[in-house]
Formats: structure tokens, sequence, C-alpha cells
């Protein structure tokens, strides 16, 4: 007995588990679906919702509105019998007063859903109708539903208008509005031309030539970049399906390449048969331009029934000038160039002309007032002309005096030849803007103006005779003498300083052409010239009362010979002494 004690305990607290309907709880019963849709022949179950739960352990009882429609069983399963509508009731065994009911549609169903297009593309921004049927023909519901799988590319509307949005691929799918059928249509979106760009712009050609044209079709994501390539008059050009035209006339027409997705899409450029140019010339072979000024340049192109005329320019040396579209020349450096001038038919003609960019002479001069040119001699000099890039060059020269000095030169290098001693003035002129330069020529060379006529031993001492053969009155003459025993051995000469060079002056006045004087020669400390039997003498220097002129114009009195010009002469003549 006392093992039951625990099973009748579990009984009790199990039924005390399970509340018992009250007057206060209401029944309810609540189908889970709203309606049912059914194909004849075909089954489905439905399902109930029943409170409380003592209502729901009782379930309910099923009833159908019209069996010739459909049926339903015990357990809540339909039966589609027939095209037509009723209505099941579900009613609760606990509270018969309590009842559901639900809309049943038994329909003939669609089998086969056929979709059409007018094509299998549409562009981006624009549109395509699709149509749809539903078969068989005595389908209840021949509606149909539209759907996009991507939508970033196209939508579709419930009326089947596709509308493209981006490129891309879509699929759409069409389902019969029963459900029980579907067809899908693939679709591109594809991006439309909007517009045609040819390149190059234009043509001009001699008849029988050929150019190929380029057609861009814009946006540069146009699916189809196809063009088609016309011309408005064969006669003149011709193009084919590549874009290369062939002329075939003089005259003018134009080629149209339009977008093969898009007529309103196309491009036209103008087409010239062009006759060709057979010669081009300048009208002046040299063109002289200042510099930083310009020049007018003129050429013609032949013959006069040429088609095109105009002409290309280039500058062979772009430093010295430049040239611009017009032939108009601007002088940068002074110099010669070569201007070019180019058919632009294609005919391949050029002419050219020389290019003189002048720098113009602003002035002349010469670093000194004086030159000196020994008479019977001459020397060559050269002015300066500003600026240094001056373009002529060219001077004239002339003396003021020929029988002194004559001048020769036919630029600003000139040439001063010495006739006798004198002063002549040398002016020179340039030939662009007649600036002059005055130079003044002495002739005479200095370190000759006073020259040895003989040398000689006379008595064991020497023997001296000078010659004054300049133009000056010359005051002093200084010179020097080594001496030498029969055996070429020096001789002491002087008894102060270097005994073997005796210094002397001859102080006595010379007039031009005058001989010194035997006997008037001042000798410094001299000796006795034991054994004196060769002798060798030098004019170092010489002064004068009546002066000459430096290279600066300034009168000078006194002049030492530079010692590496010293001309010593020997006696006897045929003797070199040891020195």
């Amino acid at each position: 007995m006392k093992r039951w004690i625990p099973l009748l305990l579990i009984a009790v607290l199990l039924v005390g588990a399970f509340p018992t309907a009250t007057a206060a709880e209401q029944t309810t019963v609540a189908f889970t679906t709203e309606s049912v849709f059914l194909a004849a022949g075909k089954a489905t179950s439905v399902r109930v919702n029943i409170a409380p739960y003592v209502a729901r352990k009782k379930g309910v009882t099923y009833q159908s509105s019209d069996e010739a429609v459909a049926t339903v069983n015990t357990k809540g399963r339909i039966t589609a019998v027939a095209e037509g509508e009723c209505r099941i009731t579900a009613t609760s065994v606990y509270d018969p007063a309590v009842s559901a009911s639900i809309p049943v549609k038994v329909v003939v169903p669609a089998t086969k859903v056929t979709v059409t297009a007018p094509g299998d593309s549409v562009f981006v921004g624009q549109t395509l109708q699709l149509a749809a049927v539903c078969e068989p023909a005595n389908a209840t519901v021949q509606s149909v539903t539209y759907e996009s799988s991507n939508e970033g590319a196209a939508i579709v509307s419930a009326e089947g208008l596709v509308t493209g949005i981006q490129r891309g691929r879509t699929t759409i799918t069409v389902r019969s509005g029963d459900g029980f059928a579907k067809a899908a249509l693939t679709l591109t979106v594809a991006q439309a031309p909007d517009s045609v760009d040819i390149a190059p712009d234009s043509v001009a050609a001699a008849v029988g030539k050929k150019a190929t044209l380029k057609a861009t079709v814009l946006p540069s994501d146009t699916n189809n970049k196809t063009v088609l390539w016309s011309s408005a008059n064969e006669a003149i050009a011709t193009v084919n399906s590549k874009g290369q035209v062939t002329v075939r006339g003089i005259g003018e027409t134009t080629v149209t390449a339009t977008a093969a997705d898009n007529p309103a899409a196309s491009a036209t450029i103008p087409v010239r048969g062009l006759e060709l140019a057979q010669g081009i010339n300048f009208d002046a072979p040299t063109y002289s331009v200042l510099i930083n000024e310009t020049v007018q340049t003129f050429v013609h192109v032949l013959p006069a029934s040429a088609s095109d005329k105009s002409v290309t320019y280039a500058v062979k040396n772009k430093r010295i000038a430049t040239v611009n579209e017009n032939g108009l020349v601007t002088g940068l450096k002074g110099g010669k160039t070569t201007l070019y001038a180019y058919t632009a038919d294609g005919s391949k003609k050029r002419a050219a002309a020389t290019i003189e960019v002048i720098v113009p002479v602003t002035g002349v001069k010469y670093r000194y007032q004086d030159v000196r040119v020994g008479a019977g001699g001459y020397a060559t000099f050269t002015a300066t002309i500003s600026p240094s890039d001056a373009t002529n060059k060219n001077m004239t020269w002339v003396s003021s005096d020929e029988s002194i000095a004559t001048v020769t030169g036919t630029n600003n290098r000139f040439r001063i030849r010495g006739r006798q001693w004198g002063r002549a003035k040398i002016t020179g002129t340039t030939e662009d803007g007649g600036f002059t330069v005055e130079v003044y020529a002495d002739i005479g060379s200095l370190r000759h103006a006073v020259t040895v006529t003989s040398v000689s031993i006379k008595n064991g001492k020497p023997y001296l005779m000078l010659q004054n053969r300049s133009d000056m009155d010359i005051s002093q003459v200084r010179f020097e003498m080594r001496g030498y025993d029969a055996a070429l051995k020096p001789v002491v000469m002087s008894l102060q300083g270097d005994a073997y060079l005796l210094q002397g002056t001859y102080n006595q006045s010379l007039s031009p052409g005058a001989k010194t004087e035997h006997g008037r020669f001042d000798f410094y400390s001299p000796s006795e010239y034991k054994d004196l039997a060769v002798l060798q003498f030098t004019i170092t220097g010489w002064s004068t009362d009546t002066g000459y002129y430096d290279h600066n114009g300034k009168l000078q009195y006194k002049y030492n010979i530079n010692e590496d010009q010293w001309e010593w002469v020997t006696f006897p003549a045929d003797v070199t002494p040891r020195t």
C-alpha cells in the first residue's frame, strides 16, 4: 500500500496542474491562414489555434460549405474538387457555439507562362515593355507578377515595364498570378551612345589621295561603339566602313559618322578635294630687319588656281629670328638665318629666303690717341665698333698727310704705312651711321731716331759717328761700349763700376740729319783701353728738345731703349766676341 501513496500524490498534483474551464474563460478558434488557394485535384492541410486548453483538448470539427468545390477531412486536410469557391469552417467540440471559417478558392492552374520583349537589351535611362501570357487559356488567373534579379541594373514595374539603371545584366522572372508557372528573361542593360567625335576634324587632299578618320563614340562606357560612315557627295569623296576617305574630285563635301545604336548621335567633318600647289616662292631672296624690330615677308603659291594657298613658316635658327603664322619676322640677334615657307595642302613644296638681322653701329673708337709706325714700315690696328656684334663693320680711312703716312682698310681693321718722319691724323668713318674715330700716326722708329754711322778703333781709342735720322732736334744721345783684346778677352773700359762697360753721352745738339763730331763725346771714367782690338757699341737712349708723342698723345722728351732691343755694333764687323 505504501508504494501507491507517491503515485496517488503525483496524480493529485497532475490534476491540479491542468486548469479546468470556468465560466470566465472564453473559448476561441482561429485559422492560422486567412485563405486557401488550390488547383483542382490538389490538397493542403490547414491548422487552427484553440483556447483554452480544455477546448484544445476536445478539438474541432471541419465542414465545407460546398463539397462539389472542396472537401475537408477531420484533420483539416482540404482537397480541391472543382473550380469554384467555398468556405471551410472549424467548430469547437468543447463549445459548439464557437467556430471560425476561411475562404477556399479552387482554380484551373496556369501550366506555362510565355514572356516576350522587343529585344534582349535596354539602354540606361530608357524602358522596355514586356508582355506575358498564361496557358492554358482557361486558367482561372491570367495575371502575372514581375521581379528583377539585379535592381542595380534594371527595375521592372507591376505592368512589366523595364527601366535601365546602369550597365549590367539582370534576369526578369515572370510568375503566373496563381503561382503555378513561371518564366525568365535575361536582359542586358547597355549604355547608349550620346555623341560622336571625328579626328581629324577636316580633310583636305589631292584627288586620288586617301585619309583615315577615327570616330570616337561617347560616353566612353558605351557598349556598342560601332559607327556607320557616309559621304554627302561621293563624286568628291567616298568613305568605307573603316573610315578611310578617298578623294575622287575637286570640290567640297562632308563625311558623317553615325552611332549604330543611336542615329541621333553623329558627327560631320568637311572634306575638300584639292588642286595641289606646284610651287612656292618668296617675293625677295633676302629680308633685312633691325634687331628687336619686324619685317613682313610675302610668298606666292603657284598656280593661281591652287585650292589651298595657305602656308606655314619656320626659321632655321630661332636664336637669330622668329616668325609668326603670318610670315612676320622679328629680329632677335645679329646674324643670318634661313626662313622657310611650306605649302599646307600636302604638296610638300618649300621656299627659302635669307633673314639678315642687322645690329646697327652706335659708335667707334680706338684705345690710343697715337700710334707709331716706322718710316718705310707698316702696322695694322683694329678699331672697336660698338656694339661688338654690329652687323656692318665697313669703314673708310683717310690720312691728313699722305706724304707722311698712308692708310688702307675697308672695315675696322686698318693698316698705316709710314712714308717719312712726321705726324699725320688718320680718320676712320663707319659705313653704318657715319661715326668717326681719329688716330694720330707718328711715323718714325724711336729706337732708330739716332743710328750708328760708323764705329772703329783709331790709335787704340774708340772712334764713333752717329746721325740723327728723325725730324726732331736731338739734345743728347746715351750709349754703352765694351772692348776686347786681340784674343777676345775683355778689356777694362771704365775705372768705375763695371770695369768692362763704358757708358757715355753725346751732349751736342743734333738737328734732323746731322751727324756727331769726333772728340765731342763724353765718356764716364774711361780707362786707357789697353790692348783694345775689338769694340762693341750700342745706343741706349736719347733726349730731344722738340719732343715726341706717346700713344696717349702727350709730348715726351726722353726715350730709353729697352735693353732687350739694344742693337750692338761690332768693330771689326767679322769678329764675334764672347760676352
